[in-house]
């Protein structure tokens, strides 16, 4: 596993917009509890300002996030491959069950 974010404590939305890495990895978007883990491939920070902007807002869980989005904390782990990436997050859905997974079809694209 690659850097954890909870070296740094729990940053909110905002603040990952600015300071979460740009390597792939899987997060954890928390709003009283954890709501939904996700795959970033495409770098970490920059689906943290995608979900802040609203730009992925068109599919239930990124709504959620976005319309939350100012009460929301999020952590983070760096990843190596792609491969890492989709079985972590799938390891984490199976672990958590987090409520906005269900709700967003994952695995649909």
């Amino acid at each position: 596993m690659g850097l954890l974010s909870s070296l740094m404590g729990r940053p909110s939305l905002k603040d990952a917009t600015k300071n979460a890495p740009n390597a792939m990895g899987c997060y954890k978007i928390y709003y009283n509890g954890l709501k939904y883990v996700g795959k970033a491939e495409d770098g970490i920070r920059k689906r943290m300002v995608q979900y802040y902007n609203g730009t992925t807002a068109h599919y239930t869980s990124a709504r959620l996030i976005y319309e939350h989005r100012d009460q929301i904390t999020v952590s983070w782990v760096t990843l190596n491959s792609r491969e890492e990436c989709r079985s972590t997050e799938r390891e984490w859905i199976e672990k958590y069950d987090p409520e906005w997974n269900s709700q967003s079809g994952w695995g649909h694209d």
